[in-house]
């Protein structure tokens, strides 16, 4: 689309140019062909707007919401984030995943036995390579600024690892939407644990958009570079 908008700019600009020329008057050849440049160039530039509101870029500046871009000071975006590592609360205990073999329905828009199709650990690597420019501009300067300090705040990190484990669990993972961060609540616990509550919306098999309300638990694994799924677990909203 992008080359064919190419070719139509070019062809109007010389179109006009010509047609310029052609009818220039009394005009001489020197002076005509300035106009007709011009002439032809400003035309160009109309077309070529109307072809882009009329057929939009392919190119859309998409950021994937498991890849906090906005801002990359850690931690005072997520609510409820401990500062001192005197305030934590010791882990809870958190039961092991086990295959639940539940049914999965047309009208469900997720995976059966989702639980245990999660993958049991993920690494930031991972998700580095699988998001776009920006997001791994952010999430790489997100990573050296927190390092891996065992007392560091990493809050925001870890509901970034959350994220992908979420979406694992969704028939169609790229269709999910996230509620807004500020509706997310978070829990920062001893040991490098986190949890974290929020909303997903996520088309199921009949083309509906259903919203489930999940809870994902990980764990960073010390100087590994990887987060371990403790808990996941989504329920469908009332809503």
């Amino acid at each position: 689309m992008e080359f064919l908008r190419f070719l139509a700019f070019v062809a109007v600009w010389g179109f006009m140019w010509r047609w310029v020329v052609k009818n220039r008057g009394s005009w001489n050849i020197f002076y005509g062909n300035i106009v007709g440049a011009a002439g032809g160039f400003i035309v160009g530039l109309v077309v070529l707007s109307i072809t882009l509101s009329l057929f939009p870029s392919a190119y859309k500046d998409e950021h994937p919401e498991s890849i906090v871009a906005q801002n990359v000071e850690p931690t005072s975006l997520l609510p409820e984030s401990e500062s001192s590592a005197a305030q934590l609360a010791a882990v809870p205990t958190f039961s092991p995943i086990e295959p639940d073999n539940q049914p999965s329905p047309p009208e469900s828009a997720l995976l059966p036995n989702y639980a245990s199709r999660a993958p049991k650990s993920i690494a930031e690597q991972t998700v580095l390579e699988q998001s776009d420019a920006e997001g791994r501009k952010a999430l790489t300067a997100l990573s050296k600024k927190l390092g891996h300090d065992a007392d560091s705040d990493k809050s925001m990190l870890a509901y970034v690892m959350c994220s992908p484990l979420v979406t694992s669990a969704l028939r169609f993972p790229a269709s999910a939407r996230f509620a807004d961060s500020q509706l997310l609540t978070t829990r920062r616990f001893k040991d490098q644990v986190y949890s974290f509550s929020n909303s997903v919306t996520a088309r199921n098999m009949n083309g509906d958009d259903v919203t489930y309300r999940f809870d994902c638990s990980v764990q960073e694994q010390a100087s590994s570079g990887e987060w371990r799924l403790l808990a996941l677990n989504l329920q469908k909203t009332s809503t």
